[in-house]
This record gives C-alpha cells, sequence and structure tokens, in this order.
C-alpha cells in the first residue's frame, strides 16, 4: 500500500499518493489559480519590453547558443562547488534594464540551474551584493573558458588556480 498524506488545499481531508500534491478536485483549481497569478502579474507588474524580448527568436537563439557553449550545466555550481547540474536557465549578468544594448552578448549570458537562478535573483536585489554576485558570475565564466581551452584548473606555474569567491 502506498504512503498517503493529506491534500495541500487547506482544509481539504482527502488522502493523496506521497508525492502527489493536490487531490483530484483541487488539481485543477490549483492550476487555474495559478494561470491567473501570471495573468494578472502580465498584465500589471510584468516589464513588457522584457516580456516581448523574452518571446523573441533572437532570445531563444541567443539562449541556446549559450547552453550549448556552457555544455547544458549550471556554470556557477560546476566552478564554485565542482557539481555537474543540469541548466535550465540563461541569465543576464548585466540585466536588461541596467544595459538593453547588452540583451544578447554571449560574453553576458550565463547557465544556470533553476535553484542557483534564484538564489542570483536574490542577491541582485542588493546594490551591493548584485555588483559581487556579478563579478562572481564573470570569473566563472572565465574559469570556465580556460577549463574548456585545456588550461585546466591550473596555471602554467603548477600552482592551483584560486576559485571565484561566492559573495
Amino acid at each position: 500500500m502506498a504512503l498517503m498524506k493529506y491534500c495541500n488545499r487547506a482544509g481539504c481531508s482527502r488522502l493523496v499518493p506521497q508525492g502527489v500534491r493536490y487531490c483530484a478536485a483541487h488539481t485543477e483549481a490549483q492550476a487555474e489559480e495559478k494561470r491567473q497569478r501570471h495573468r494578472e502579474y502580465d498584465a500589471h507588474c510584468r516589464d513588457q519590453e522584457a516580456k516581448g524580448f523574452y518571446n523573441s527568436a533572437g532570445w531563444k537563439a541567443a539562449r541556446a547558443r549559450a547552453l550549448a557553449r556552457d555544455g547544458g550545466i549550471d556554470i556557477y555550481l560546476y566552478i564554485m562547488e565542482g557539481r555537474v547540474v543540469p541548466a535550465d536557465t540563461v541569465h543576464h549578468i548585466v540585466e536588461l534594464k541596467e544595459d538593453y544594448s547588452r540583451r544578447h552578448d554571449l560574453d553576458n549570458l550565463i547557465s544556470l540551474s533553476e535553484a542557483t537562478h534564484g538564489m542570483v535573483s536574490r542577491a541582485y536585489k542588493d546594490t551591493a551584493r548584485r555588483a559581487a554576485m556579478q563579478q562572481a558570475l564573470r570569473e566563472c565564466m572565465q574559469e570556465h573558458r580556460r577549463r574548456l581551452a585545456g588550461e585546466g584548473a591550473q596555471k602554467s606555474s603548477g600552482h592551483p588556480r584560486p576559485r571565484p569567491q561566492p559573495p
């Protein structure tokens, strides 16, 4: 018999299998609420210029090039922690609102996982942490390029290259 838990909907006492969030009655309702929240955010909060850009063929091509260049992995986690985690997001190191002209610049794009992107986005909310995070991301990209070029993590002197410091 499968392990059961209560539906995540407040006040619902229906049992669902472990790993399932909502009962059948609330699954569609939850999806509709999420769609409605997204519609409201799009209409009232989302930057319409950015929304148009992220739906453009130019962005989709730049995103695909960045993911291919980075091997489809989260570069930040690969360089900082030595972990290989699939990337599902391409992040602008210098945000669109800071410099819209760099929107397709591959040197301004880094592949990240959703979790890392959330951590980076939180750091960007504070000006000092944003600058430190941007520098760390640039250093991660430089180190990744060095490794791809075959230099590895060693300098010609044989001493280990220091890893970028997290902000």
